[in-house]
């Protein structure tokens, strides 16, 4: 989108003209363009092999952290549903009803 010839010569200083437009644009400054080693882009074919010995190690480390609650958590839901259903049975309500 262009500014009108209106709009541009209100602007004091210097006319800097728009991203992009070649007509008379000055040289931007401060734009640095950067470019990636070829060795740099073949960093990743050995990733797959590199991950089945030091991803399993850091898997490893971290699975009682995961598995220990998980194991916890899941005895306590899988006694309260054996209860609750024990609970809604003929000799549920008679233990219950006898205490």
């Amino acid at each position: 989108m262009r500014p009108t010839l209106a709009r541009s010569a209100e602007m004091p200083g210097p006319r800097i003209h728009w991203w992009g437009d070649k007509h008379g644009a000055l040289k931007q400054k401060g734009i640095t363009q950067y470019a990636i080693s070829p060795w740099q882009t073949k960093a990743a074919p050995h990733m797959f092999r590199n991950y089945l010995f030091n991803g399993y190690r850091r898997i490893s480390s971290e699975l009682i952290f995961w598995v220990l609650p998980f194991g916890i958590g899941y005895g306590i839901y899988t006694w309260g549903k054996s209860r609750y259903d024990w609970q809604n049975t003929k000799a549920g309500h008679l233990a219950e009803s006898a205490e």
